[in-house]
């Protein structure tokens, strides 16, 4: 009993003794903790890396001392570097400690005139055209897309307009299998257009696009994104599914009023036609 007991005390007071002091650390990472002017220790130190891109490149980081001697280099000031700082709400921004006579000598620069705003992005035509549907879907201005991370590769932000999903293949389709001529009379429809990026999905995924394809997108009577939460939504090749999930409404799995990332226009909804109204999609509802 008393030889069970004292291996216990002993294995528990293996596990608050330092570790094996031979035991080599990994340096693949970082080159080990440094000391910095300041007495904090740095967490990472990569090192310096020139890429083709120069966005790419990692350049060494001066330590706080060589920045203060580049800037004595270039003959800045304390008070010069308050004027550089200053924040335009009256405080200042301050990574030095400037002397009494900079701060006697100092005087606030005037306020700068207030910048335009920026101009706002096109938004879809929303409104219509007053034409029919036909007409309008043809012209519709789609959903606005960035580039987001395959920006980069082309020398663009992230945030830039990379372009407008649009409904061309969609028209396209309607003329090619006949279907358009349905639509040519009073109506009124309710059409949930497919963007380009969704035919083309369906196409490659599921195979070429048929007149039963795009009747499932056309429903006879008008309803706007309001009434088609509560509508029984019959197409002209079969009745539809909506749901309420997510706070997102989905007719056959797409979105009804999706949101883009970034400043551009979304995806148009409660488009107002002499027929009919359009509501732009980005899944083909013959996917699923």
């Amino acid at each position: 009993m008393k030889l069970a007991l004292s291996f216990a005390l002993l294995s528990g007071a293996s596990a608050f003794m330092a570790p094996n002091a031979g035991v080599r650390q990994s340096t693949a990472v970082f080159s080990g903790p440094v000391l910095g002017s300041g007495g904090m220790a740095d967490t990472r130190d990569p090192e310096a890396f020139n890429d083709e891109d120069p966005r790419k490149s990692i350049s060494a980081a001066p330590s706080f001392e060589e920045y203060l001697k580049s800037r004595a280099a270039e003959g800045s000031t304390a008070g010069e570097f308050m004027r550089n700082t200053w924040a335009g709400n009256g405080c200042f921004q301050l990574d030095m400690d400037p002397s009494h006579d900079d701060l006697l000598s100092y005087s606030a620069p005037a306020a700068a005139p207030a910048a335009a705003p920026a101009a706002a992005a096109p938004a879809a035509a929303a409104g219509g055209s007053g034409g029919d549907v036909l007409s309008t879907l043809k012209d519709l201005q789609g959903p606005g897309q960035v580039w987001g991370d395959l920006g980069i590769a082309e020398g663009k932000e992230e945030m830039d307009l990379k372009g407008y999903d649009n409904f061309g293949k969609f028209y396209d389709a309607l003329q090619s299998t006949g279907v358009a001529a349905e639509l040519s009379g009073a109506g009124p429809f309710t059409i949930f257009a497919p963007t380009d990026p969704a035919l083309e999905s369906y196409e490659l995924l599921r195979g070429p696009i048929d007149a039963d394809v795009v009747k499932m997108h056309i429903v006879p009577g008008k309803f706007n994104t309001e009434a088609v939460k509560t509508a029984d939504l019959q197409s002209l090749n079969g009745p539809l599914t909506y749901r309420y999930a997510v706070r997102k409404n989905f007719v056959n799995d797409a979105i009804i009023g999706e949101s883009t990332f970034g400043p551009f226009s979304d995806y148009p909804v409660d488009v107002e036609c002499s027929n009919g109204i359009i509501h732009a999609v980005g899944l083909c509802f013959a996917f699923y």
